[in-house]
């Protein structure tokens, strides 16, 4: 069990603070997939150092291992669209509901393709659609643009129904809320 990825997890938190307090103090969007990664992972590093049952603290230390993965790629996701807004962080912040739908939309994707449940053509045509609403909202994730509004609202309105139909798939930012509340961290 490599035991350095604590100390990765504690140095990268420190180097991405002032993105981190940001979407704290902003109470923005994006927070949601950063700050209850972040306090999971603080508890779950403080059991692995009370635990002593060695297959308990194996089990602990996959999950943060997974979810310090997870809090990875979201940070240098938001970071790469921070990039693209030209460092503007009050333009990220404006721009964060379109960035949690491609989120959103890119997890969903991942856990449809998952799911052996769902009908093949029933996905192959969901997964289309998930397709089309990332081109849109990825598209619009740019300084200065003009949307269309008509346009805006049938890839709002698709994202919404997409969301509602496949509320029994849980999003990992969601597992992460709920583990918060749970454990009242």
């Amino acid at each position: 069990m490599d035991v350095t990825i604590y100390t990765d997890f504690e140095n990268y938190i420190k180097e991405n603070n002032h993105l981190i307090s940001f979407l704290e103090e902003n109470n923005s969007l994006l927070n949601e997939y950063i700050s209850p990664i972040i306090k999971s992972l603080t508890y779950l590093k403080q059991m692995i150092e009370n635990e002593e049952e060695e297959k308990t603290v194996h089990d602990i230390h996959a999950i943060f291992e997974y979810g310090f993965n997870f809090l990875f790629e979201n940070l240098e996701q938001i970071k790469l669209y921070l990039r693209q807004l030209n460092n503007d962080y009050k333009l990220l912040e404006k721009m964060s509901l379109y960035i949690k739908i491609v989120f959103d939309l890119e997890e969903l994707k991942l856990e449809i393709e998952k799911n052996k449940e769902i009908d093949e053509e029933e996905k192959e045509n969901d997964m289309n659609k998930i397709d089309d609403a990332l081109e849109f909202f990825e598209e619009n994730i740019v300084p200065k643009v003009v949307i269309n509004e008509f346009e805006l609202d049938k890839y709002l309105n698709l994202y919404y129904d997409l969301l509602d139909k496949y509320t029994e798939l849980v999003l990992m930012s969601d597992a992460f809320l709920e583990y918060c509340a749970i454990y009242g961290i």
